[in-house]
């Protein structure tokens, strides 16, 4: 589903990544674990297409999104949930409207949007907060709100930025749980964390981690790199949204026969 090959960034002129190749598949659940420093919350802005790499070549779908014109990144963005430490909610809409509206934006009709918006807030164990409007919220919760609008749906690629960050250990667990749905219903899922009880948590239950410090995957390839990677058949409903919402917008179209990993 995504694929980064030999991915380098830069910031203020201090190497934040060297380097890294990694890639995430449908029903796949990744953890990239990492402190301070060590690139993981850009590694993951890079995966969501919030940020193009200095080097190297980022792929989405089987799509290189490097070739793509800038106008139609908002359209492959819409296809990847994406939760953040600083979540990024509207603080005075109610916690159901926010994750409507990610739904929203994806194309699902209102109807839908709203059922599958609670069906989220309950995955996470937050379904009582879906009426409260989101600036009355704790920074917990609202941790909790920005990861249901990350995985409803479920888009075909979920990615969260320390989404147990100060959780307790039942609200982890429902995080573990959550984000393992999600997983099993199909999509790609990519974590980041500097909590080793947590990512030994993804790993019991069956999630692959890595480790990253400063910019660099270390240790062993846990992820499955292979010196050859050879692209796995994508779905075709994603191929053809990301291949439609290109086309819309102007975007560089990729023949089948340039797709790169997926």
């Amino acid at each position: 589903m995504i694929w980064l090959e030999a991915v380098g960034c830069e910031r203020d002129g201090q190497v934040v990544l060297d380097t890294v190749t990694m890639g995430v598949a449908q029903t796949e659940l990744i953890v990239v674990e990492g402190g301070v420093a060590s690139g993981k919350s850009t590694l993951l802005e890079i995966a969501a297409v919030r940020r193009l790499p200095d080097r190297g070549t980022l792929w989405f779908a089987g799509r290189n999104v490097s070739t793509l014109q800038r106008a139609s990144l908002p359209f492959v963005r819409r296809n990847i949930g994406f939760a953040t430490p600083d979540s990024l909610l509207l603080p005075d809409e109610t916690a159901l409207a926010n994750v409507v509206l990610a739904l929203a934006v994806r194309g699902e009709s209102p109807n839908n949007a709203e059922a599958a918006a609670r069906d989220a807030l309950a995955l996470v164990g937050a379904e009582g907060l879906a009426a409260r409007r989101v600036g009355s919220l704790s920074s917990g919760q609202q941790r909790l709100i920005s990861l249901a609008r990350a995985i409803a749906g479920p888009p075909p690629l979920a990615i969260a930025d320390e989404p147990a960050a100060f959780a307790d250990d039942d609200v982890r667990q429902r995080i573990v749980w959550a984000l393992c749905a999600v997983r099993d219903a199909g999509a790609a899922v990519l974590c980041g964390t500097a909590d080793d009880a947590f990512a030994a948590q993804m790993v019991e239950h069956g999630g692959r981690k890595i480790n990253l410090d400063q910019g660099r995957i270390v240790g062993a390839p846990a992820v499955g790199l292979v010196p050859a990677f050879t692209p796995a058949p994508i779905s075709v409903d994603i191929a053809q949204r990301v291949a439609s919402s290109d086309a819309d917008e102007g975007g560089v179209a990729t023949s089948p026969a340039t797709r790169g990993p997926a």
